[in-house]
């Protein structure tokens, strides 16, 4: 490839926002970016081109670590498939090798997912997309987060041109008292509140929508008066938007609270318009979502057994299926950045991983694997799951993809079977 190539305008596949904007320049073999982008962007698009396979810590060649993970999964009874950093094309391959070692699907995000889906399952809920966020919103919601784990929220949704001309909207916050809204956000109303507390206020905000009052003040650390403040805020608004980030919700039962936000904006919605916007997609998580959706009818922690997919959503959280031993596998596959390591586990560990992965302990197996979207083209979804992106591929290296890597050895275990 030209060593002074330029590419624009391509998508960046390192958070769930998938911003689209973003100008690459190839100079002497790294990908830098010129224009738009983040922090994070910046360092993850620099990537090796080269990489080493590994078995057991010592080098190898490509075939000869193919092989090893073949045989290891050949001889596992139920492997864990996790991690899932890659793309649409390396989820489709996890899953048809998970239906041939009847192995268990895990994103590394599992434990987030698994809150915002128990309480879609339980009761529904009302979502919207990025773009109707940042064409129509006029008030929007922060509740436990302030979006700063995904760098260009502000940027491309809360400022910059409407579609249906300027946009004027107010921003609420329900934050820890330990925490603040950046200053960039600004903030028309910014209240203490606890994250665990959030179920227990969402709760009595739907009381007083319902005409009846608190039987307490105050809630969960919130005064009445603060309640009423944000009572009227909230019904004031044209389109709401209620943002939470479910990774932030990191204690027990956080379903609920998920579910306890998802009724109150369907209360909201009784007499003006509310909507939810979830954040998360990092890793190519909302893609590693949908793709087990429509494979196998089931969201992700579902085994693939030979009578067929086998949802779980508790027993087969990656993190207790470790620690009980119930796997005697793991195959983590993290092409999208390097710090995603895999957990620690008293069984063989095979890794797909980018090439600048630093392992403090060699697994069984080491393939390294291009990058999505910097080195290898593809498809991602955005967080919204509205729409799945091409990736493009400005850095040419010789290293392959995920999904080649995962056809590849379930080649060789149906050849093996042969």
């Amino acid at each position: 490839m030209n060593p002074s190539l330029s590419v624009s305008p391509i998508p960046c596949p390192f958070c769930g926002l998938l911003c689209d904007d973003l100008e690459v320049a190839v100079v002497a073999g790294h990908a830098r970016i010129t224009s738009a982008g983040c922090a994070r962007a910046a360092g993850l698009f620099d990537v090796p081109g080269q990489g080493q396979a590994r078995v057991r810590g010592l080098a190898v060649a490509p075939e000869v670590a193919i092989a090893a993970a073949a045989g290891l999964l050949a001889a596992a009874r139920r492997p864990l498939i996790g991690g899932l950093g890659c793309d649409v094309a390396g989820q489709r391959a996890a899953i048809a090798l998970a239906e041939r070692v009847a192995g268990v699907l895990e994103h590394m995000h599992g434990a987030a997912q698994f809150r915002n889906t128990l309480a879609f399952q339980d009761g529904g809920w009302m979502t919207t997309t990025l773009s109707e966020v940042r064409n129509r919103a006029d008030v929007i919601l922060f509740a436990g987060t302030d979006a700063s784990a995904f760098p260009r929220f502000r940027e491309r949704l809360l400022t910059g041109a409407s579609q249906f001309g300027p946009a004027r909207r107010r921003i609420l916050a329900l934050l820890p008292p330990s925490e603040a809204l950046p200053e960039e956000l600004g903030g028309d109303l910014v209240i203490p509140c606890p994250r665990e507390g959030l179920a227990e206020l969402a709760g009595v905000l739907r009381a007083r929508l319902a005409g009846r009052r608190a039987d307490r003040d105050p809630v969960a650390g919130v005064p009445g008066e603060r309640i009423e403040a944000l009572l009227d805020a909230l019904r004031g608004a044209r389109y709401g938007v209620l943002v939470w980030n479910a990774a932030e919700l990191d204690f027990p039962q956080a379903d609920l609270t998920v579910a306890a936000l998802v009724d109150l904006l369907k209360d909201l919605n009784r007499d003006t318009r509310w909507a939810g916007l979830p954040l998360g997609g990092n890793d190519g998580g909302t893609s590693a979502a949908q793709v087990c959706a429509w494979q196998t009818g089931y969201p992700l922690r579902t085994a693939l057994t030979a009578s067929g997919p086998r949802y779980d959503p508790i027993g087969f959280a990656a993190e207790r299926l470790l620690a009980r031993g119930e796997v005697d596998a793991l195959l983590w596959i993290s092409a999208l950045d390097p710090a995603r390591l895999p957990p620690a586990a008293d069984c063989p560990v095979i890794v797909l991983g980018r090439a600048d992965m630093e392992l403090a302990t060699a697994p069984e197996v080491f393939i390294p694997v291009a990058v999505p979207g910097v080195q290898r083209a593809g498809y991602l979804h955005r967080m919204d799951g509205i729409v799945a992106l091409p990736l493009a591929a400005p850095l040419a290296c010789d290293l392959p993809g995920v999904a080649p890597i995962l056809t590849t050895i379930t080649e060789a275990l149906d050849h093996a079977a042969a």
